[in-house]
């Protein structure tokens, strides 16, 4: 359930004040003083809490923040009664009641970002925040309820604008960390199981009923993708769905709501065992209950990485300049070229490149690259400051790692990813063994737009041959696919035609996608031939057509291919993200060389077999008395389709 943040209220306000943008900017509509205040649409008692605010417009900044009872009168700045407490920001005074308790705090400037946090107790204590740095605190002797609160002072209408973080733009300081947010109501629990069962009286939750309205256990699917295979996205790894017999509606209400997204963990325990030696077989999350008629339901769950189709844009353009407001600030991870430079004010003399620092390499306008001392970087690291007005367009060789171009290993990628949407049940171990087999530099990801992490994830991964999928905890796992019969450890699994409840199913592998070229370097914007100065001296051909591609390179694999794959050889390139010619000529001949063969997919039903539980991606060998398979093969998991309480399982397995 997402977080309700708390904004301005529209009503009650001061008086010549105005709450826009359901709530997120506070503004005057007229020429006024600080005599006025607005506060948020709903107060706060307990915990830890806290706000921030940016600040921007063309008046000089004359403006109070603080935290008022909802008594407090709305023709009073916060701050100047008993029932409120004010930071002035352009003097650096705490006032509260008669005058000021607290002198010399930094002054505020237009553009900075202010916040506020109250740790409620006895007593309760105060703290503020200048740019994320912690700039004062003290005890605060103002009785809860409280709400945030603001007073500006403007010789025009709108001369003065303040925006509150609602989650438009990532925590500055641990006052948005806090977050002023109302506290959501936990769910009840619904315990079901294929019989009835109650936990013991020394489990946790002692004494819980499970209810026996599971018929015939739960499917389970587990699926690894490759890009020459072609079909659904890397990161759409797992699924699950089941039957409930539900004649006393206990899942109505749940089923009318939806449920989607709530949160699903499936277990198998001995039914004389305890709770507590209940073995993990899957977490997930519904997507939806389907109602099949008065005595059952189909519960359709997909995997407990819901999160992943959160946006992870640390933020949001504000609505000082209005080409960019509200606009998704646009996302680097990695080594990128040719990064859009948006212009931050009238003049493009400032220039926004990203969400987060980054170190700047080349800026080129109109393709013609500028001379050091024609521009700057600014202190945050997101922005360029420029000597004089560009002619536009200007873009911008950049890293979000490191000076000289420095790409993000797979490790580095994923952890921005899933730092960026606050998750960590991922598995770095296995990213890094995928870094270290590949011994490649690096990829660069941009979005210039709102992106999910599952988007992300399905634009990274591939770069490596790699794919993820979610194992019985819940972690998020990351694999790559290798020709099974290089791999050199003990196989996972053996099965033979007596573990075969029906007769194999095999079918080649087309490979759809599968090419002798892969394309590096993305551009982030691909210039249009009018977008270049018309000089071939100071942007020569090849520069032009660097710029004006997709791309800025391409490599090509010459190795052996089997004749079955003939496609391939004037299929257009894979796109990747690496940064290095080098890592795309290594990755694309390892992809070629797994295809000198042809391949084949091999579909096997087992029934009975709990215990067979194989994981994609994982080896093992493979016998049949048909299609080339008596002496064994080598093959990789691609898919596993399960249903733990009967032991059926049905595997596409690919060699």
């Amino acid at each position: 359930m997402a977080d309700t943040f708390g904004r301005f209220a529209a009503l009650p306000i001061g008086p010549l004040l105005a709450a826009r943008d359901g709530g997120l900017t506070l503004a005057t509509t007229a020429a006024a003083d600080l005599n006025r205040c607005a506060r948020s649409d709903f107060a706060l008692i307990a915990g830890v809490v806290g706000v921030e605010f940016a600040l921007w417009g063309d008046d000089d900044l004359s403006a109070v923040v603080g935290f008022v009872t909802p008594a407090a009168p709305l023709n009073q700045a916060p701050g100047t009664n008993g029932e409120g407490i004010g930071w002035e920001l352009a003097t650096g005074r705490l006032i509260q009641g008669i005058g000021a308790i607290a002198t010399g705090l930094p002054l505020v400037q237009h553009g900075d970002i202010v916040g506020m946090r109250v740790s409620f107790g006895s007593p309760s204590r105060l703290h503020l925040y200048l740019n994320g740095s912690l700039v004062h605190q003290r005890d605060l002797l103002l009785a809860g309820p409280l709400h945030f609160a603001a007073s500006l002072a403007a010789t025009k209408a709108g001369g003065l604008c303040l925006a509150v973080n609602a989650g438009q733009w990532g925590a500055r300081s641990d006052a948005a960390v806090a977050g002023w947010r109302l506290d959501q109501a936990q769910p009840t629990a619904t315990r079901l199981a294929d019989a009835d069962w109650l936990s013991a009286p020394g489990d946790s939750p002692a004494n819980a009923r499970y209810e026996g309205l599971v018929a015939e256990g739960v499917n389970l699917v587990q699926e690894l993708s490759f890009w020459p295979w072609g079909g659904d996205p890397v990161s759409q790894s797992a699924a699950a769905e089941c039957v409930v017999a539900d004649a006393e509606g206990m899942l109505d209400g749940l089923a009318l709501s939806g449920g989607s997204g709530a949160s699903v963990q499936i277990l198998m325990v001995d039914e004389t065992a305890m709770l507590a030696d209940a073995v993990p077989v899957f977490r997930c999350a519904i997507d939806q209950i389907e109602i099949n008629d008065d005595g059952s339901k189909s519960l359709h769950l997909r995997d407990a990485h819901d999160y992943l189709a959160q946006p992870i844009n640390r933020g949001v353009f504000l609505p000082n300049v209005a080409s960019l407001a509200w606009k998704p600030q646009p996302v680097v991870i990695g080594a990128v070229a040719s990064v859009p430079a948006a212009g931050g004010n009238s003049d493009a003399t400032s220039m926004f490149l990203a969400d987060g620092p980054v170190y700047v390499d080349a800026v080129m306008d109109r393709g013609d690259l500028m001379e050091p001392g024609t521009f700057e970087v600014a202190p945050d690291h997101q922005q360029l400051l420029m000597k004089s007005p560009p002619v536009m367009p200007v873009v911008v060789d950049l890293s979000s790692v490191g000076a000289g171009m420095a790409p993000a290993t797979l490790s580095v990628a994923v952890a921005e990813i899933m730092g960026r949407l606050g998750m960590g049940a991922w598995s770095a171990a296995d990213c890094a063994a995928v870094d270290a087999a590949s011994g490649y530099a690096g990829v660069g990801y941009y979005a210039g737009t709102s992106i999910t992490g599952r988007d992300a994830l399905n634009a990274i991964l591939p770069s490596y041959g790699a794919g993820c999928y979610q194992d019985a905890t819940g972690v998020l796992r990351f694999v790559r696919v290798v020709a099974p019969e290089s791999y050199e450890g003990l196989p996972a699994f053996e099965l033979t035609d007596d573990h075969m409840a029906s007769d194999l199913v095999g079918v080649p592998d087309e490979a759809p996608n599968l090419t002798r070229r892969m394309a590096y370097r993305p551009n982030a914007q691909a210039l249009g031939a009018s977008d270049l100065v018309t000089d071939v001296v100071d942007v020569p051909q090849a520069r032009r057509d660097e710029l004006t591609a997709l791309y800025r390179g391409q490599v090509f694999a010459a190795g052996p291919l089997d004749a079955h794959y003939r496609r391939a050889e004037a299929a257009d390139p894979v796109i990747s993200l690496f940064w290095r010619a080098a890592d795309a000529q290594a990755e694309i001949d390892r992809v070629v060389a797994i295809y000198q063969r042809q391949r084949f997919f091999y579909q096997v039903t087992v029934r009975g077999d709990q215990q067979l539980a194989p994981l994609p991606g994982q080896i093992g060998r493979l016998y049949y008395g048909r299609y080339g398979l008596a002496d064994g093969k080598p093959v990789l998991v691609r898919r596993v389709e399960r249903n733990p309480a009967t032991g059926d399982v049905v595997l596409t397995l690919w060699g």
